[in-house]
């Protein structure tokens, strides 16, 4: 795709629950993009979205919609288990791809797709949408200008009680989601982290299941040595509380905030605490979209490559290394 397109039109396959307010809007809101077909296996489901998102086209095969010759860049909104069958064939099609996270079951789907990416010349992105949130921009912002001095450390806590369970079953199925909850929801704090601080030095991970009939695990932790960070992780998907925050610790000060939520962030230094409020737009992928018909039309930089969404798979593989074994 070059600069002289003036449009991203787009279409979808899957156009499940994350694409009713998340994305699937936010296609339709960003300047310079339009949403002009969509696809889902149940044929009525798809004509149905068709019908309430004003969209001019549905199919009910993923095949027919890569051939679209209106369509010219594809987001994959299906579970991680199809994410590579589905980006190899857009690919092959010529048309850069968003597809959804987690990019794929395990690095190595991911390095397939990168190097098909490479070699066909296409745009590959992920869709770890808040790289461009603006209170994820500022508290990014806040660790690299020094307002809390050198970072040292960073917590990242997520407890949610057990009877919060997702209402796609798929998210509970390590065959389709390439583990539990952590894998589904986590990997966005992994790639958060990996777009602040860099490659990771390390990583071990402690990966259990406190329920022996549950398919999946339940309990995450993990240390990371991200150069002079070290960053520990505390999940549990069976705890009595609902409670989550990303928290980071520097040298002359704290910030912290909610990471799945919207969430102030809470800055404290030597001069006091202070509260700074970036309310989450209603359609949350819509900046990153934004940047990422920047990149196609304008040759902005890719918002999050395809080798940005291998890092977080990559930290869920070693993570989980000893578990899987």
């Amino acid at each position: 795709m070059g600069a002289e397109m003036d449009k991203v039109r787009w279409g979808i396959l899957g156009c499940g629950d994350v694409t009713e307010v998340k994305s699937g809007p936010a296609l339709q809101k960003a300047p310079r993009s339009e949403l002009v077909a969509v696809m889902r296996r149940d044929g009525a489901k798809a004509a149905d979205y068709a019908s309430r998102h004003g969209v001019a086209r549905h199919y009910d095969d993923s095949d027919r919609l890569i051939a679209d010759e209106e369509v010219n860049a594809i987001y994959i909104a299906t579970p991680p288990s199809s994410h590579m069958d589905l980006v190899l064939k857009c690919l092959a099609a010529g048309k850069p791809v968003l597809t959804e996270k987690p990019m794929a079951l395990d690095a190595e789907e991911c390095r397939t797709m990168n190097d098909a990416a490479a070699a066909a010349g296409v745009s590959l992105s992920v869709a770890y949408y808040r790289r461009a949130l603006p209170r994820f921009e500022k508290l990014r912002d806040i660790v690299q200008s020094g307002a809390i001095g050198a970072p040292r450390a960073v917590s990242v806590r997520h407890m949610q009680a057990a009877d919060r369970s997702p209402a796609e079953t798929w998210k509970l199925d390590p065959g389709t989601n390439g583990g539990g909850l952590f894998v589904d929801m986590q990997t966005h704090a992994l790639d958060w982290l990996t777009y602040v601080f860099g490659a990771p030095v390390s990583v071990v991970g402690d990966v259990r299941r406190s329920d022996p009939a549950s398919p999946v695990e339940d309990s995450v932790s993990y240390l990371a040595q991200f150069a002079d960070v070290a960053v520990t992780g505390s999940c549990c998907f069976a705890a009595g509380l609902h409670d989550e925050s990303l928290t980071i610790f520097g040298d002359r000060g704290t910030a912290n905030m909610g990471f799945m939520r919207p969430s102030p962030i809470t800055l404290e230094t030597e001069a006091g605490a202070q509260t700074i409020d970036l309310p989450d737009p209603a359609h949350v992928h819509q900046p990153f979209i934004e940047r990422l018909v920047a990149h196609y039309l304008d040759g902005a930089p890719n918002p999050c490559s395809g080798e940005d969404g291998m890092r977080a798979t990559a930290l869920v593989d070693e993570i989980y290394r000893e578990y899987r074994a």
